[in-house]
């Protein structure tokens, strides 16, 4: 069997509601391609049945179905379609959009012409309201920004155009860019900035990114992520990733830093208990990996301690628009912090003159997380914490080497 022209692989999460308008879309774009594109469903780990309903509704010859045990995040439920496809492009689309009979075409066709990645006209329900014509990021801050978001549909939005980054809700590329640059970093869990990074890997390695405006489709918008606080966290942890990734220590502390010190009130606006704020300690131990042959000691430091002082310590609570929502008091955390067992070893390097300081600030943020994770019971992200406690050990195994090659 010959291998398809297009692969198109739809992470679903929770939207067994969305999802057969969904395809029912796609089918009739693919027929009007006038080749047949493979479709790929990507459950993650759904709680509402969403899957059982494409294996029961959807003939296994049309539809391939895989099924996570777990939510692995937008990216990693991604990844696993783009392992399995075959198709000579690959394509991305969200579980709550809808797209218009040529937005397969268009997108073969930028392609063919010789794009990298290639992303669609996103309007919101009404039809008339632009949602995404591309993306930019405004720096120094590196808040993602969806080009026309709220606009009303005009001429403007016609222009086919080289853009920083296209949203992987609608986009496309072909296989050999997967070759070159790899899959997406599922490090942004659980969503956000995952697509961003990926266009901009995919330009660095000299790929255009284009936005196609007849590749149309209407999104629901928020669909997947409906807890505003959830959300607002994640978008955060990916922002503060993408900065860590894309630009260099001295740009993150001189420059994104002093920005986002400013910025601080707004982005975390209502945070209760440091749910959102969280994101800032969590990017201390992406860091010590991110940088490991980039930054100073210096640097680290500077960037760990001023990313913890982004934190506020407990207790926590930002007036906002969930005043009225309670938190633990600080006695009942210091208890609670005091009753957990240690998750790091104690090590040597914690006296040494900087990178002791260094090694203290980061053990002291992934405690702190350690007890958010537990004051807030997210099982789910655990996971991450181990991952956490194991760079810092990696850390300190390397400094223990080091010291006894000297």
């Amino acid at each position: 069997m010959a291998d398809p022209l297009i692969s198109v692989v739809i992470p679903l999460w929770n939207g067994r509601e969305f999802i057969d308008d969904c395809l029912s879309a796609l089918l009739t774009s693919s027929a009007q391609m006038g080749a047949e594109a493979e479709i790929i469903i990507v459950d993650n780990g759904s709680a509402d049945g969403g899957a059982a309903h494409v294996a029961g509704t959807w003939p296994q010859a049309q539809i391939r179905l895989f099924q996570n045990e777990k939510n692995l995040g937008f990216a990693g439920g991604c990844n696993v379609g783009l392992r399995a496809a075959r198709g000579h492009y690959l394509a991305l689309l969200n579980q709550d959009t809808q797209v218009q009979p040529s937005w397969l075409a268009a997108l073969v066709q930028g392609l063919e012409a010789g794009a990298g990645v290639v992303g669609s006209l996103a309007l919101l329900p009404d039809g008339v309201t632009v949602q995404h014509a591309g993306g930019v990021i405004e720096w120094p801050t590196a808040i993602a920004r969806h080009v026309g978001y709220g606009e009303a549909l005009g001429p403007q939005w016609q222009q086919a155009a080289d853009v920083p980054f296209v949203t992987a809700a609608a986009m496309a590329f072909p296989r050999r860019l997967l070759d070159e640059i790899g899959l997406f970093d599922e490090m942004f869990w659980p969503g956000y900035y995952e697509d961003a990074d990926f266009c901009f890997r995919a330009r660095e390695a000299g790929y255009s990114v284009c936005y196609l405006p007849d590749a149309i489709l209407m999104h629901q918008e928020h669909a997947s992520f409906r807890d505003r606080q959830w959300t607002r966290w994640a978008r955060l942890r990916g922002r503060l990733r993408f900065c860590l990734k894309q630009r260099s220590p001295s740009f993150f502390v001189d420059e994104f830093l002093p920005a986002e010190e400013s910025l601080r009130e707004v982005t975390l606006n209502g945070d209760v208990g440091g749910r959102i704020a969280t994101a800032y300690l969590e990017a201390i131990p992406m860091l010590v990996t991110l940088w490991a042959d980039r930054a100073t000691p210096a640097q680290l430091r500077e960037a760990t301690q001023r990313l913890q002082a982004l934190y506020a310590p407990p207790p926590f609570h930002i007036t906002g628009d969930n005043s009225g929502d309670k938190w633990i008091p600080v006695g009942d955390k210091r208890k609670l912090m005091a009753e957990m067992k240690p998750i790091l070893r104690p090590s040597f390097v914690e006296r040494i003159p900087l990178i002791g300081g260094l090694l203290t600030t980061l053990r002291r943020s992934l405690h702190r997380l350690v007890w958010f994770y537990v004051e807030q019971r997210e099982d789910r992200l655990t996971a991450l914490v181990r991952e956490q406690a194991a760079q810092i050990e990696s850390l300190q195994a390397a400094i223990d080497h080091r010291r006894d090659a000297e």
